[in-house]
């Protein structure tokens, strides 16, 4: 028999009276609703919407237990497989066991740290063409331009391509592919597969794009013949030691393998950028502090991998904007052998939500939660924080294999703009999140730019 954390199940009836309807005068706000689940039922907390349950996890402890020391009883939820899986197939992030093992083996080598620092001059040195483009005074669409931008680093980075053209197909139908894929994740019944509503033809024809393209990339470089060194060429060319007889990837891994990392792997950087540009915006005390980091030490020239290490702050403001909008809002995990956890027995089957909103805005863990307050992540405040509190890039053997490229991309992005350029807000504009998948700005992000010239002679 299933046991419930507090002793009590939540009925469907209470969750949808006061977890999903809001109080008279309040608008519902989704990411807020896990605080109130765990404040009404502790940090294991079990919620049944209909056919759906899940338990809800918001303790670094047991965020620990799942993700790092007993990670091997837990996989990727089959309905996150199914929702995932309709474009991204079975790469690394939607799959699991062995074949997940071979994977994360053949593609770790491209994410090296001694591999990933080659990647910092074409990171700022895109940066600053897409700046040349810019006009003092324009309103621009920040959120778009970070998607392109990031696009573009991915691609040359790890696939030694030129996506310019192909960025705006990526930049069109990746929001269609995400909005169904959360759609199909959150909802309580799923229509069949057969049935052509108008969103799906919508969705197939996205991804008919996608797939063009990627497998435009994949065909252009067989018929170069070249190593180029990069990841694609490591995917097409390594074979698994750890396979019978060395077997290489067949096409069909191959192409789900460049999917999700050419689509995750600008992602994360991309929506943490946007929201960082959002909080300097509104809060001109932290950017001031940025500028006057960034004139001393680099006095309007170009960073490089070397200055990163001078840079402390750039780096803390880039974390303290994960911790306010994590990329991922959430880790879902689902029981696949009866497990022990916080002193209750999960049943297989039963789905986990490692809640990383809700850690991330604890009071228990942030003073102040809900203030921009970079300082949190200075050398001598980070080691205060409780480990697996803060967890963007989530943790364990299946923590972001990305995640030193993205830290890396976004502070030499942030290092290089900052000094150029500040943003506001463009009149009127309100900003919204939006958990798709990935938390965005719902609409975009409309933005005023302003030129900026360093002065290091007033540090």
């Amino acid at each position: 028999a299933s046991l419930y954390p507090s002793g009590e199940r939540i009925s469907t009836l209470s969750v949808v009276r006061s977890m999903l309807l809001p109080r008279k005068g309040e608008a519902f706000d989704i990411l807020e609703s896990g605080a109130h689940i765990q404040a009404k039922f502790g940090d294991l907390a079990y919620s049944q919407i209909g056919p759906v349950s899940y338990y809800q996890i918001t303790s670094p402890d047991l965020a620990r237990q799942v993700l790092v020391e007993k990670a091997d009883k837990f996989y990727k939820p089959r309905r996150f497989k199914l929702s995932l899986g309709r474009f991204l197939g079975k790469g690394l992030l939607t799959n699991d066991g062995d074949s997940w093992r071979q994977q994360r083996r053949l593609a770790q080598p491209a994410f090296h740290s001694k591999r990933i620092e080659n990647y910092a001059q074409i990171m700022v040195d895109y940066t600053s063409q897409a700046l040349s483009g810019w006009h003092n005074g324009e309103t621009r669409d920040v959120a778009l331009d970070m998607m392109l931008l990031t696009l573009r680093i991915v691609a040359k980075t790890l696939f030694d391509t030129d996506i310019t053209q192909g960025a705006q197909t990526v930049a069109h139908t990746l929001p269609i592919l995400l909005e169904m894929a959360s759609d199909e994740l959150n909802a309580i019944f799923l229509l069949p597969e057969w049935i052509p509503t108008a969103k799906r033809r919508q969705q197939k024809a996205a991804l008919a794009e996608l797939n063009s393209l990627i497998n435009h990339i994949i065909e252009e470089r067989r018929q170069s013949g070249i190593d180029h060194g990069d990841l694609l060429s490591m995917l097409m060319l390594a074979s698994d030691e750890g396979t019978s007889g060395g077997q290489h990837m067949t096409d069909e891994q191959l192409r789900d393998e460049v999917m999700t990392i050419f689509l995750a792997g600008h992602e994360t950087t991309a929506n943490a950028m946007n929201w960082t540009w959002y909080l300097l915006a509104q809060h001109p005390e932290a950017e001031a502090k940025l500028h006057a980091e960034l004139d001393s030490v680099l006095a309007g020239r170009l960073p490089t991998l070397k200055d990163l290490a001078q840079l402390p702050y750039t780096e803390q403001v880039i974390k303290e904007s994960m911790r306010l909008y994590p990329p991922a809002v959430a880790v879902l995990r689902e029981a696949v052998e009866p497990v022990e956890l916080g002193g209750y027995m999960i049943q297989p089957g039963r789905i986990l939500t490692v809640n990383i909103y809700t850690m991330h805005h604890d009071a228990r863990f942030f003073d102040d939660p809900y203030a921009f307050r970079p300082e949190r992540f200075s050398k001598e405040n980070e080691d205060s924080i409780p480990r697996y509190a803060y967890i963007p890039f989530s943790s364990g053997p299946r923590v972001c294999i990305g995640n030193s490229f993205a830290m890396m991309e976004a502070r030499l992005l942030l290092a290089t703009m900052a000094q150029r350029v500040r943003f506001s807000l463009a009149p009127g504009q309100v900003v919204n999140r939006e958990a798709r998948i990935t938390l965005r700005p719902k609409g975009g992000l409309p933005m005023q730019v302003s030129e900026r010239q360093p002065q290091p002679s007033l540090v």
